[in-house]
């Protein structure tokens, strides 16, 4: 691809040179007169070279240029902001995939122990790279083959610059013989719906009402009225239980809602003036600050943000609008409550009323609940039935 420009020829009687350089075998395209002393045409850049070698009594300026010399000449002129830039977006890409933090989430510490150390056999610790899907699926899998005896499974997520790993023990299931001899009871009140006993003597049956505390299944083997042996009750115990949940919700509210998107900027901060190299969010959220560069004798520091786009939502409801949302914020907080064996099987509007720009209600739920819970039996002195 050529490279050409755009001249300006300005002298006494520009014309004249031009025709000179016809000699020479130049060739000029879009040859135009502004006036009598001044002409604009485009060449070849070398042939604007040969030009300007001949020209003496003649002023010769570029006004544009076209080809690859219009990027050369932009590097050049730039040579310095490109590097920077270069730099910085390289600093930026390498501030964005290393690890900063790695955060392991369970109670027991010599468990988060081993895990890190696992992590660290396979190159995953601070300052270092972040991996992909696909290396962190394979570091899973042999971390749990490994430890098959302590590992149930194990989540490595990377949130930002931290990794998040959640991991569940493997429990062995306790012997029986270890467990003391007990009752099965009710853990609060309501109408039993379901009860599976493997071990023990069932006193309550579907569709009794229970109180808290209720001996469901015994583990007392009566016979005759006389207590013949003490067992380990075993069983579940699922009833309908009720819940009378009060709840508020305003007629206009105004919320900030942390989006997804993730920045990673730096900041220049110069006289308490700030200059970033990003254009931030309209809306954001400072989530980490780096400091890089921090001078206590010059006003200068640079620093890397971490920013979370933001979006403020501003909404106007109806009282039945605000009905239904409180109702689905209570009923969503008493899911949260719930195993996966249970669930909400009615519920109830009670006492609405609006008041100073809020609904307010009680909402009386129905939950298929597991209310299964365990008491020591009263150890006695069983009779030998041949005395």
């Amino acid at each position: 691809m050529n490279s050409y420009v755009k001249i300006n020829i300005c002298g006494k009687n520009p014309r004249l040179f031009i025709k000179r350089l016809m000699s020479y075998n130049i060739q000029f395209k879009k040859l135009k007169e502004v006036n009598r002393n001044n002409i604009t045409v485009i060449i070849s850049y070398d042939d604007y070279k040969k030009i300007n070698e001949k020209s003496s009594i003649y002023d010769i300026c570029i006004l544009k240029l076209y080809g690859p010399i219009k990027l050369s000449c932009f590097f050049k002129n730039n040579k310095i902001f490109i590097i920077c830039f270069i730099i910085s977006t390289m600093f930026l890409f390498l501030l964005n995939n290393i690890i900063f933090d790695i955060d392991v989430i369970h109670n027991d510490e010599k468990l988060r122990n081993l895990i890190e150390e696992e992590l660290k056999s396979y190159n995953v610790k601070k300052m270092k790279f972040i991996p992909n899907y696909d290396k962190i699926s394979t570091i899973k899998k042999k971390i749990i083959n490994k430890n098959k005896d302590k590992i149930e499974w194990i989540e490595i997520k990377p949130h930002g610059n931290k990794l998040i790993v959640k991991v569940a023990e493997k429990r062995l299931n306790k012997k029986q013989e270890n467990l003391p001899k007990r009752h099965i009871i009710a853990k609060k009140s309501g109408i039993i719906t379901k009860v599976e006993a493997q071990n023990g003597v069932i006193l309550k049956k579907k569709n009794d009402y229970v109180n808290k505390g209720d001996i469901i299944i015994s583990g007392d083997i009566i016979k005759d009225e006389t207590v013949k042996g003490q067992v380990v009750a075993k069983g579940v115990v699922h009833a309908e239980t009720w819940y009378k949940v009060s709840a508020e919700y305003p007629l206009y509210y105004k919320q900030t809602i942390y989006l997804d998107e993730i920045k990673n900027n730096v900041i220049f901060k110069v006289f308490n003036k700030e200059y970033a190299l990003r254009k931030n969010y309209a809306k954001s959220h400072l989530e980490k600050e780096i400091k890089i560069v921090n001078s206590k004798i010059f006003p200068f520091e640079i620093s890397m943000e971490k920013q979370r786009k933001t979006k403020t939502v501003k909404q106007k409801l109806s009282v039945e609008e605000a009905r239904k949302k409180a109702i689905e914020l209570t009923t969503s907080k008493i899911k949260a409550r719930l195993k996966s064996d249970e669930y909400i099987i009615s519920k109830k509007t009670l006492n609405f009323y609006a008041k100073d720009s809020k609904i307010v209600m009680d909402i009386f739920y129905k939950v298929y609940e597991n209310i299964t819970d365990y008491s020591n039996v009263d150890e006695i002195i069983i009779p030998n039935e041949e005395e």
